[in-house]
């Protein structure tokens, strides 16, 4: 059985079960790390595969600090995993992204686009407000994605904001002067 490795984003073997429980022992891999192999439903901790042992390490292997490579120097790395008449792409587990960020995005991109409107200003709030929710959730779960859309959406949104507030001053401005002109005839 070949094993897959996933820590941090990067993609490490592929590993035999015997090199898994090699590194195990040496610490060099963890139970926590992700592990694929072929016939696995998804990505799984490495405590979850069939076979693989945490025992302390044997006093015959030495310590180190990075993987054991599962090639031998000079040949090319490791390729995709295949499977017979199709081939299987393995992802790399990735954390999910903040709801929160996402239609903070889509609140603010709906003012920007809708700015004519009268519920721009509700959007556009709505976009500022769930922007700073959901970079609050983000600091807090360092694991989860989507900081980019909350800045983004936070940016658009006040933008549509000052936009909006400029267009109620200007024209609302022009009504009170066009007011005054009709008191005063």
């Amino acid at each position: 059985m070949q094993i897959h490795i996933a820590r941090d984003g990067k993609a490490m073997g592929p590993f035999s079960l015997e090199e898994v429980n090699q590194q195990l022992a040496a610490g060099t891999l963890t139970l926590s790390d992700q592990a694929w192999y072929e016939g696995a439903a998804g990505w799984a901790p490495l405590s979850t595969v069939p076979g693989v042992k945490s025992s302390p390490p044997p006093a015959s292997i030495p310590p180190s600090s990075a993987p054991i490579p599962a090639t031998v120097p000079g040949t090319p790395p490791p390729v995709t995993p295949t499977v017979t008449g199709s081939v299987t792409t393995v992802p790399t587990p990735s954390a999910p992204t903040e709801q929160l960020a996402v239609w903070s995005l889509v609140l603010s991109l709906l003012a920007v686009f809708g700015w004519c409107c009268a519920p721009v200003g509700i959007t556009a709030v709505g976009g500022v407000i769930l922007g700073h929710l959901a970079l609050g959730r983000i600091k807090a779960n360092p694991e989860l994605q989507g900081h980019g859309l909350a800045i983004a959406g936070l940016i658009i949104g006040y933008c549509a904001i000052a936009g909006w507030l400029l267009k109620v001053i200007f024209f609302g401005g022009l009504a009170g002067i066009e007011m005054l002109r009709n008191l005063s005839h």
